[in-house]
């Protein structure tokens, strides 16, 4: 049974077993009495203008009202710890160690506000999931007759729970397809708008998980600080007990604020991490079930068949109709290609053989002017032989020739130069000059001389 929540006028689907009951609606929490129903409520009939409404940001927190509460919250905070028994227990960490354990505790109540509001609008979208957006009354399926009814029962819903993701994914696939009548394209755009909320709320975190970073980097700013105070107080006068002793006490005090302001910041960052995990991993299984909502509740209800018939029934009627006609000119067209197929195939085996015919008369061809090539190599080879055998036996015969004659003539010369050395041999004698040596006159005078 469809009522109406008596506080907030949100639209509630009752089961029978909570009749006489006392219930507490989900959108306002309000108590209201579910009384039996004493005749069938009447369907929606009517088809208002629907003009939309503004959505607001779902993912990311307000950041003034984030900051403020930080402020407020870190003011507080540091305020009770300077009251003497805190102070002197654990105050003395957030208050006495300089201006780093300030902003420490400032961001980390920044980023718990954001946590805290993040934490508030996902309550919002999970109690959204309550909601009857398919009331039963209407009808079982969403078709293109009645879904205009249920886009206007989600127009009839409060505006504090119509803002919320589910419904406005919900609204945005009904009117889509009320325009398109098309369950692929409605569902295309539900895959769609589920990346986008994932993107946003994955990005709705990114202050928070800068805040996480920040803290305990000042931890290590302070770290430097106390070190440097800690490092500045040896420059003493060691004869000096009053100077030794404000030393000893700098050093002490500068090396409490490097360790406390550390400790402080990686506290504070720890304590920030498990609720900034524990609302991530809510936020992600919120829009799970938005996911798996629009998957079990809203696209098996979509029927694109019924109502108005889809344009394109009638062209597969007519394109049935020309089937016979169509299988005609199909087989006229593969007795075509048969026929072309067997054509060019013969073309083909043609070719094939012309080029082995061809082929093998190139090789023939190439074969008998190779033996007649080396054919003419073998003569030319033979007769180069036999001209260099013929220039060899004249050479031979030439040369024999030119050694006889040379010799038979330096034989002469010689016999003439014997006898011209006898010759002058004698002469010497019959002048009266002595020759000296068997070897002829001539050698003696050269001796001699």
């Amino acid at each position: 049974m469809l009522i109406a929540c008596s506080h907030c006028q949100a639209n509630l689907d009752i089961s029978p077993d909570l009749y006489g009951q006392v219930v507490q609606c989900p959108v306002c929490n309000g108590k209201l009495k579910i009384d039996a129903p004493a005749e069938e409520l009447p369907t929606i009939t009517g088809k208002p203008v629907r003009h939309g409404w503004q959505e607001s940001d779902h993912a990311n927190v307000n950041a003034l009202h984030a900051f403020l509460i930080g402020l407020v919250t870190s003011t507080v905070w540091l305020s009770c710890m300077y009251i003497p028994p805190i102070r002197a227990s654990f105050g003395a960490i957030f208050v006495d160690r300089g201006w780093v354990d300030f902003a420490e505790t400032w961001f980390f109540f920044w980023g718990m506000a954001i946590i805290y509001l993040k934490y508030q609008k996902i309550k919002h979208q999970e109690r959204s999931l309550l909601l009857n957006l398919f009331p039963s009354n209407i009808s079982e399926v969403v078709d293109s007759s009645t879904v205009g009814a249920f886009i206007d029962n989600i127009y009839d819903m409060p505006a504090s729970m119509r803002d919320s993701i589910i419904v406005n994914r919900i609204r945005k696939a009904l009117e889509l397809f009320e325009a398109r009548n098309s369950k692929s394209e409605t569902e295309a755009m539900l895959n769609s708008s589920s990346a986008v909320d994932a993107n946003r709320a994955t990005g709705s975190y990114a202050l928070t998980k800068v805040f996480l970073w920040a803290i305990p980097i000042l931890g290590f700013i302070g770290t430097v600080q106390g070190l440097a105070q800690a490092v500045s107080s040896l420059n003493i006068d060691a004869s000096d007990p009053a100077a030794l002793k404000a030393a000893i006490g700098n050093l002490t005090g500068g090396l409490g604020v490097a360790f406390d302001t550390t400790l402080l910041g990686l506290i504070l960052s720890m304590f920030m991490s498990f609720p900034l995990a524990l609302v991530q991993k809510k936020d992600e299984d919120a829009l799970t079930l938005m996911d798996v909502f629009c998957t079990e509740k809203l696209l098996p209800k979509l029927n694109e068949e019924s109502g108005q018939p889809d344009p394109s029934a009638d062209t597969t009627l007519a394109q049935a109709e020309n089937l016979p006609e169509m299988v005609n000119s199909l087989s006229k067209a593969h007795s075509t290609f048969l026929e072309n197929l067997n054509q060019a195939t013969l073309a083909v085996r043609q070719l094939l053989h012309d080029n082995q015919k061809a082929a093998t008369e190139l090789h023939s061809t190439m074969a008998q002017a190779f033996s007649a090539s080396n054919n003419q190599l073998v003569e030319s080879q033979k007769a180069i032989n036999r001209s260099f055998t013929t220039a060899t036996d004249q050479l031979t015969k030439s040369a024999t020739q030119l050694i006889s004659q040379t010799e038979g003539e330096l034989n002469s010369s010689l016999r003439r130069i014997a006898t011209g050395i006898d010759s002058f041999n004698e002469s010497m004698k019959r002048s009266g000059v002595p020759v000296q040596g068997g070897g002829g006159g001539l050698f003696g005078l050269f001796k001699k001389n």
